[in-house]
């Protein structure tokens, strides 16, 4: 599911980390993080303010019912 753009991420990692199982950003460039792992949060971190890295960013959620957890950072589907 494609992220929205101007994403809360300190919310965003906080709501991660209460789903039942793993959350994954997909840069469009083809690196992914796992939003509850730390160390995965501080590369996020540091590529934050590079905006043309997150552009087409998707969240992958391992457990079908977390995305429902996640849509207020999920773009809708026109």
């Amino acid at each position: 599911m494609k992220l929205k753009t101007n994403v809360d991420f300190k919310k965003l990692w906080k709501t991660a980390g209460n789903c039942s199982g793993d959350v994954f950003l997909q840069t469009s460039d083809g690196s992914i993080l796992n939003l509850k792992s730390l160390l995965s949060q501080y590369a996020l971190m540091s590529i934050m303010g590079k905006n043309h890295v997150l552009v087409g960013a998707q969240l992958v959620c391992v457990q079908e019912d977390d995305y429902q957890k996640l849509a207020e950072f999920i773009e809708e589907e026109t």
